[in-house]
């Protein structure tokens, strides 16, 4: 079954960007719908639900660094929407990937070239719309940290990597590991009812 493996539910997080002047990265891995609140200001301007960078960038482009929820996950799909981003949404986007278990030394590599590899070629994105990719193949790589580029800057409300978590198994053959862990792909397939909670949070 195919999850979001950068949600914030599962544990995704952002490490680092090249900036968020506008609003927060930490936006993008929201599980909720982006919302608009018409007149709500903040000391930058209008406040909106979403990742904005400052505008004339002299990069190429702007980027954010994430650490899958996941172990790690192999890619089917990406989604990046644009809602409520008229006039200032990022034109073009692209994501990378990377299967490295130091943080620290994908943080270093910032808007450099670094391990990077390349899942999704740059796309062009349009103001205030949800664009989907689903891959020719999924990737038969996985993956730990991903960076979603936006050219050469704007805005993005949300971003969704969709695949398959896959378990990283300790190096100590005697190191306990929780399977049934979403994590680590567990996946609650059927309950007898769910009426005051969902069978997902078991995981």
């Amino acid at each position: 079954m195919r999850a979001d493996l950068v949600s914030g539910t599962l544990g995704g997080k952002i490490l680092a960007f090249s900036d968020e002047w506008f609003a927060e990265a930490q936006n993008l891995i929201t599980p909720t719908p982006p919302i608009r609140q018409p007149g709500k200001m903040v000391y930058t301007g209008a406040w909106y639900d979403g990742w904005e960078t400052r505008r004339h960038n002299t990069a190429p482009f702007d980027w954010v660094i994430l650490r899958l929820g996941v172990a790690s996950g192999t890619v089917e799909g990406i989604e990046v929407d644009t809602a409520f981003f008229n006039g200032n949404h990022a034109p073009h986007i692209s994501v990378e990937g990377v299967y490295n278990l130091n943080d620290d030394e994908v943080v270093s590599w910032k808007g450099e070239r670094g391990g990077w590899e390349t899942i999704l070629g740059i796309e062009e994105c349009g103001p205030s719309q949800r664009f989907g990719w689903k891959l020719d193949v999924p990737t038969t790589k996985k993956y730990t940290h991903v960076r979603l580029n936006m050219y050469p800057d704007g805005g993005i409300a949300r971003f969704r990597l969709f695949g398959h978590a896959v378990p990283v198994f300790p190096d100590d053959k005697e190191a306990i590991l929780d399977l049934a862990s979403a994590q680590n792909g567990g996946v609650a397939i059927s309950c007898s009812d769910q009426h005051f909670g969902t069978k997902d949070n078991l995981l």
